[in-house]
């Protein structure tokens, strides 16, 4: 009989997250198990309980993480069509993170670094606005909340359909680039 190995390090709640994220790449968040991100762990199915309460918290956890990689990924952006291409392509990179991110928050909620996130579209709102860029109708936030649930749609619209049903375009890049264009009246670049 093959002796059962202990699992005794510091980083097992990162183990778990990292786990977790790996599963929701093959996956999707519907296939999401806890029981599996034990076993990839090589611990018991109870060892997950000693960091988190249930699966949901454990997903609050990745979803956090993922607010962190998007928010790096905005801010590396610049301008509103290419933050807003870096949006879709996030989707697009990371569809089992990119639906957990947004079905596994208490409701109400908002994270620190979803909070972050948006900033970073904010900003690049306000700054259009301020440079004539695109119109103030509204204020900088209301605007870039507007732009927010548009580059939201495009991209659950492209992770449904990623092939150019909506004649739209194909990469999420562009995607965003011609819906923003035709919105705002910005230049493609």
């Amino acid at each position: 009989m093959a002796e059962r190995k202990t699992y005794h390090h510091g980083t097992l709640r990162q183990a778990l997250v990292d786990g977790a994220k790996e599963i929701l790449a093959e996956r999707g968040h519907d296939q999401f198990s806890l029981n599996e991100v034990a076993r990839r762990a090589g611990v018991s199915t109870a060892a997950p309980y000693r960091h988190f309460r249930n699966r949901d918290e454990l997903l609050s956890a990745v979803a956090e993480e993922g607010y962190v990689t998007l928010a790096e990924k905005l801010e590396n952006a610049s301008g509103l069509a290419r933050l807003g291409g870096a949006y879709v392509r996030f989707a697009h990179d990371n569809p089992g993170l990119f639906v957990t991110m947004f079905r596994s928050r208490p409701e109400g909620a908002e994270s620190a670094a979803g909070r972050a996130a948006f900033e970073m579209l904010l900003r690049a709102t306000a700054a259009a606005q301020d440079s004539g860029e695109i119109a103030t109708h509204a204020t900088p936030e209301i605007t870039a909340r507007s732009l927010w649930v548009t580059l939201h749609g495009l991209a659950v619209l492209h992770l449904q359909q990623p092939h150019d049903r909506y004649g739209l375009g194909e990469e999420p890049e562009q995607l965003a680039t011609t819906t923003l264009s035709a919105l705002l009246g910005l230049k493609s670049d």
